[in-house]
């Protein structure tokens, strides 16, 4: 059966974003995107906490040369 994911971002101003500058790293608060750049692609991963996702954010940085968005997802609603 397939299965299905859906959920929703918090709001920008809770982001934090990985800046890969030639393999220099530099961690800053606010959101990835300017008029000049665009989202390639999305990872969504489960981590411990906040530091243990900028610590992944900062291995896809160096892999993929390129900035990394870190911005947390909505709780689940409760039922």
């Amino acid at each position: 059966m397939p299965q299905l994911f859906g959920g929703g971002l918090l709001l920008a101003n809770t982001a934090r974003v990985v800046r890969n500058n030639g393999g220099s790293l530099l961690a800053t608060d606010g959101p990835y995107l300017e008029g000049k750049e665009h989202i390639g692609g999305f990872w969504v991963v489960k981590a411990a906490d906040s530091a243990a996702a900028m610590a992944l954010a900062e291995q896809g940085s160096l892999a993929c040369q390129s900035d990394v968005e870190v911005r947390p997802f909505q709780d689940e609603p409760e039922e």
